[in-house]
């Protein structure tokens, strides 16, 4: 069987192609996506408010990486555990609880929420038992914010970004963000997750494909920023009303910003608006194939707007129907790879040239 060719973006913008097709085609550049990059990642996985409890199971990116990990909370201390028991591979926890310790249903085994063995019947004369193997494994845990971030084997560095997201807003009231259930959702879409990100990474295409939006910001004042394992988009808004209330001697305090849309590598978007906190991530869970969870963070007492021509719910039915058709004419066997706009284009070129990065 052939190798796979090595993907390559020049670092020139002016004079590099878009990554080669067969990154979204062939199935084995998406196997090595989730083990070169998503293994790799942080992922955003609840707030502190949501985590009321002691116990809270959930599956790393499920439907693709599908690990069974588990946050805990001890006196304030909040780690992420292997959900998996040491001794025969059974899901220890099922669901959210307030319990002081774990103990699988298959066969008994206890653990504090530290992950420590505590105890185990039936064990007695069995020798060196037990070990540090009887232990629940340790993942890494970043705290940012109200917001908890866990990873497998996190190797992508995201401090430079945070660092960004709070020197530009560190005025923000993220204390007084509520998760709003209904006005979050699920989506699942017919496309290559790369596709959907690397459209959410320019806003060339706003005058075109989101009219609504277009309306309501000043399209030609729209600006893209590179950080490390990052972007940042902004674009001034049109009136008053919509506009961030930036305290005056914070960073773009004297100008007109609609939004701060930041994305953080591979798949997360953080969207800053005057009513609050939108976040998407993007979860592959086939090769044409991708989840969406985008959830409604408002700030207490702003109201968030739906089904409007602008708001954020018309815009994300917009962008999946642009993606999906993206995936239907990429499979031509007459298209292979394109050229970038050096003006418009800087944030896709950007998560080109890192997908190519971690696939060496």
């Amino acid at each position: 069987m052939p190798s796979l060719k090595t993907l390559s973006v020049n670092k020139d913008i002016t004079i590099a192609e878009t990554i080669d097709s067969d990154f979204y085609l062939n199935k084995e550049y998406y196997i090595l996506s989730l083990n070169k990059i998503f293994s790799k990642s942080y992922q955003f996985i609840t707030d502190l408010i949501s985590f009321d409890c002691t116990q809270y199971p959930f599956i790393f990116l499920e439907s693709s990486i599908n690990e069974h990990l588990l946050l805990t909370k001890k006196e304030d201390e909040i780690l992420c555990l292997h959900n998996v028991c040491t001794h025969r591979g059974n899901i220890v926890c099922l669901k959210k609880n307030s319990k002081k310790s774990l103990q699988c249903s298959y066969h008994g085994k206890v653990f504090n929420l530290k992950g420590k063995f505590l105890s185990m019947p039936g064990f007695e004369g069995v020798k060196n038992f037990p070990t540090e193997k009887d232990d629940l494994l340790i993942f890494p845990v970043q705290i940012w914010k109200n917001f908890i971030f866990t990873g497998i084997n996190p190797k992508i560095n995201i401090k430079h970004f945070l660092s960004d997201v709070d020197n530009k807003l560190g005025w923000y009231p993220f204390e007084n963000l509520e998760l709003i259930k209904e006005k979050s959702q699920n989506y699942e879409i017919d496309a290559h997750w790369a596709l959907y990100c690397e459209n959410y990474l320019e806003g060339f295409h706003i005058p075109h494909v989101h009219k609504g939006l277009n309306s309501d910001i000043d399209y030609s004042s729209y600006k893209t920023e590179l950080l490390d394992n990052g972007v940042l988009q902004y674009t001034y808004s049109s009136n008053d009303k919509d506009r961030l209330p930036i305290p005056e001697g914070c960073i773009n305090s004297d100008k007109n910003i609609y939004a701060y849309y930041y994305w953080l590598f591979p798949n997360m978007m953080f969207n800053f608006y005057s009513w609050g906190l939108s976040i998407n991530i993007i979860e592959p869970i086939a090769i044409n194939k991708t989840r969406i969870r985008f959830l409604s963070y408002v700030i207490s007492g702003a109201k968030q707007v739906m089904h409007a021509p602008s708001s954020v719910d018309v815009v994300e039915e917009e962008d999946q129907r642009i993606v999906q058709s993206v995936q239907k004419g990429i499979q031509s066997s007459f298209y292979n790879r394109g050229r970038y706009s050096a003006k418009h284009e800087k944030g896709t070129h950007h998560f080109h040239r890192l997908i190519c990065k971690h696939l060496k």
